[in-house]
């Protein structure tokens, strides 16, 4: 398998619904997020997404709400019927609005699955 390289280890973040929408697209994909931290999420999809596209992340849990999260493609393959897609946040993107709100709400995000788990 491969060896990890990611500076924080992802958590579990099971059956979260996650909204994607490429740059320049209207259309949203809905997936599932399997594992996040607060630079990234793995998540399944229906439909691939091309590598290095820049996509805008939405998520929400009971407490927490993330709404057009900048991210990168880092990875996308085909698994089990569907697509599973690594996606690293670019929140220092000239894209990404009110970031240190975004950084905010992303660190609290981890913290209340890390409380879960």
């Amino acid at each position: 398998m491969f060896a990890e390289r990611r500076a924080l280890p992802r958590l579990p973040a099971e059956n979260r619904l996650v909204r994607v929408r490429r740059k320049g697209r209207i259309r949203r994909l809905e997936g599932i997020a399997k594992d996040y931290n607060r630079h990234g999420i793995g998540l399944v999809l229906d439909k691939p997404i091309a590598k290095d596209a820049t996509v805008y992340v939405s998520m929400a849990s009971a407490d927490e709400r993330l709404e057009n999260v900048i991210g990168v493609v880092h990875n996308c393959f085909a698994d089990n019927g569907g697509y599973r897609c690594g996606i690293q946040f670019r929140t220092t993107s000239h894209l990404q609005i009110d970031r240190s709100a975004v950084e905010q709400a992303l660190t609290q995000f981890e913290q209340s699955l890390a409380a879960q788990a």
